[in-house]
């Protein structure tokens, strides 16, 4: 139940990757280019969604808030590294990671018992931009899956 009322007070609507959002922040210093410097994003994943493979194109750092832990699958031409975002740096998780702009991933909640949700800030440099973001179309994401060998969650 935390889950939808997270939903429903942050005033979080669905994201194209799976799970909800809301833009909460947009950077005042533009580049020559006029893109602003930086954005971010609350990002809420519930414990049976997965962020779908994507790139974003930018470095998006990922700050965990509350919730599960998430597990962030970088999938590159050598191969996959599942780094784990959450609390418990005792037990090798980082409360924040890096996900680099170049870099194909996506993300599933951590397994067994705890919350129904993970609620994290996902802040991009410089802004995040439609035109350098690509979400893989599901024959892109069969063909990483069955390369890698990745969860059946990222062919959905």
């Amino acid at each position: 139940m935390e889950r939808e009322m997270l939903i429903r007070h942050m005033g979080l609507e669905p994201h194209a990757e799976g799970g909800y959002y809301r833009r909460v922040y947009e950077s005042g210093v533009h580049l020559p280019d006029g893109t602003r410097s930086a954005s971010a994003i609350y990002y809420l994943l519930g414990a049976e969604e997965r962020s779908r493979l994507h790139r974003v194109g930018r470095d998006e750092l990922w700050c965990w808030h509350s919730g599960r832990s998430l597990d962030l699958w970088f999938v590159g031409e050598e191969g996959v590294t599942v780094r784990r975002l959450g609390p418990n740096v005792e037990n090798g998780e980082q409360p924040q990671l890096l996900a680099p702009g170049d870099v194909i991933f996506g993300a599933l909640p951590a397994e067994g018992p705890g919350e129904d949700y993970t609620l994290v800030t996902c802040v991009v440099t410089p802004e995040f931009t439609e035109d350098a973001y690509h979400l893989l179309t599901p024959a892109e994401a069969a063909e990483l899956a069955k390369r890698w060998r990745l969860p059946e969650a990222f062919l959905g």
